[in-house]
């Protein structure tokens, strides 16, 4: 092989090595630019409204109270007289309600089954009784004035006073404290699956969601949500 053409072949050697630097002096800054474009994409993604995470904050859970899975309550006076009515959670799912149908004194009423039925915005809402027994006293004050439940659900807003003589098994059935708890936050996660989409149209200001939050839904959503969460 000639002097020239060991020359040529390293020339040759030289310029494809010379044009490879080259490409990936070029490449790899339209690489990270491309993966960085990419990269920033989240942050313009939909982002949810603060209360997504704050909601099961938003109802209140008294720690003396005991919850029914369908969103009833009960406290126990003295021996087997039972103070029941709707929760936190029901009141401000359903929003401002416009009538209540309670049972009369004398009724007997069984757990799990209807006590009282409750109108808001033209829908009707079955829900059913914490406690076994005989109903001896009701809240005419908020079967008149149903706008009582709004400021107080779990105190001016009771519903009924039952003699329960089955309170101890019946006890066993209901929630309290931390139970009760995870309760209301299960209920929440079930929400926010459920209406998500719909939910995220009532929030006010990027902030907690406004009462009545069910009066968003469809006929047939709004059907779904009372099986869901009322049991009925």
């Amino acid at each position: 092989m000639s002097h020239h053409d060991i020359f040529s072949m390293y020339s040759t050697k030289g310029l494809e090595y010379l044009i490879a630097v080259v490409f990936l002096l070029v490449f790899i800054p339209f690489w990270r630019f491309v993966n960085g474009a990419g990269a920033a994409e989240p942050a313009v993604a939909w982002e949810a409204p603060r209360w997504v995470g704050q909601l099961a904050d938003w109802f209140r859970v008294p720690a003396h109270v005991y919850f029914h899975p369908g969103h009833a309550w009960a406290t126990v006076g003295d021996g087997d007289l039972v103070t029941v009515g709707m929760d936190d959670f029901a009141r401000k799912l359903v929003g401002p309600v416009s009538s209540i149908a309670l049972r009369e004194v004398g009724a007997r009423v069984a757990q799990g089954e209807k006590a009282w039925t409750l109108v808001s915005d033209g829908k009707s809402v079955d829900m059913l009784s914490p406690v076994d027994g005989t109903v001896v006293a009701v809240n005419e004050e908020v079967a008149r004035s149903p706008e009582r439940l709004g400021g107080d659900p779990y105190g001016e807003g009771w519903l009924m006073r039952v003699r329960a003589p089955r309170l101890a098994p019946n006890m066993k059935q209901l929630l309290s404290g931390a139970l009760a708890r995870r309760f209301i936050e299960d209920a929440c996660d079930r929400l926010q699956a459920l209406t998500t989409p719909d939910l995220g149209r009532v929030y006010q200001d990027g902030g907690l969601p406004v009462d009545g939050m069910a009066r968003a839904l469809r006929p047939g959503d709004w059907d779904r949500m009372v099986r869901a969460f009322f049991l009925t």
